[in-house]
C-alpha cells in the first residue's frame, strides 16, 4: 500500500510527513479514519485519550506507566491493546493512551508490534510511504 506524505494546516507547508488514515477498533466500536503519523523513532504507539472516549474503552483498572519523549520529558500513559485497520488489513497492536501527548497527531504508530507485523519503507525522496502487512492478527 502506498501513501503519499502529507502536509497539515498550521504546520509549515514544506514539511511533509508520513501520515496514514487508520481506523481504530475496540470490541463493537470503531472510529472514522484518523490521520496517524508513522514514526520509526517511537518505541510504542501512542494515542490520545480522545480515542479512548470515541471507543468507550474502560481504563479504570489499568495502572499508568511512565514514558519518555524524545527530549527526555516524562509523561504518563495507560497501556492497552487495540485493533487497527490500515488499507483493509486488521492488526492487533499494543498502544499507550495519554492525555499528555504534545503532538498535532491523535496517533503516533511506533515500532512495538506495528513494525513487526508490517514492512514499512520510507521513500522520502519521492514523498511516498510503502506499507505491506506481513502478518494478519
Amino acid at each position: 500500500m502506498n501513501f503519499p506524505y502529507a502536509s497539515l494546516s498550521g504546520i509549515p507547508k514544506d514539511t511533509r510527513r508520513p501520515l496514514v488514515s487508520i481506523k481504530f477498533i475496540h470490541k463493537d466500536k470503531f472510529t472514522l479514519p484518523i490521520l496517524s503519523l508513522i514514526d520509526s523513532g517511537a518505541d510504542y504507539s501512542y494515542l490520545t485519550m480522545e480515542i479512548v472516549k470515541l471507543l468507550e474503552i474502560d481504563l479504570s483498572n489499568v495502572k499508568f506507566e511512565k514514558s519518555f519523549g524524545i527530549n527526555g520529558s516524562v509523561f504518563l500513559c495507560y497501556p492497552s491493546k487495540i485493533t487497527i485497520e490500515i488499507g483493509g488489513h486488521r492488526l492487533d497492536i499494543p498502544v499507550r493512551f495519554s492525555n499528555q501527548l504534545n503532538t498535532p497527531f491523535k496517533c503516533v504508530l511506533g515500532q512495538e508490534d506495528f513494525f513487526s507485523k508490517t514492512r514499512v519503507v520510507f521513500e522520502r525522496y519521492k514523498w511516498n510511504l510503502d506499507i505491506k502487512v506481513i502478518e494478519n492478527s
